[in-house]
């Protein structure tokens, strides 16, 4: 038997955390465009909790990204030091 190599696509692909912001903020849009913010209050609530979370995953990936850098320089400076003694 052959297998279906084509992957069928519905709806959004959410990849990354950018991705779920990005559709959080385009729910939000819609509801706020409608004039039903006040009847949707409470999901728009939990939609804005897991945009800040998935905004938190963003930051923490460029802070650890941030501290990498500078523990390979911290690392190449203690080196030189070393060799310069």
């Amino acid at each position: 038997m052959v297998e279906n190599k084509n992957v069928k696509r519905r709806g959004i692909t959410l990849n990354s955390p950018q991705d779920a912001r990005r559709l959080i903020r385009r729910i939000v849009d819609r509801a706020f465009e409608e004039g039903s913010e006040l009847e949707h209050a409470g999901r728009i609530s939990q939609l804005m909790t897991n945009w800040l979370k998935a905004w938190d995953l963003e930051k923490v990936d460029d802070i650890e990204a941030w501290l990498l850098v500078l523990e390979t320089a911290m690392e190449k400076r203690s080196e030189r030091d070393r060799r310069e003694k």
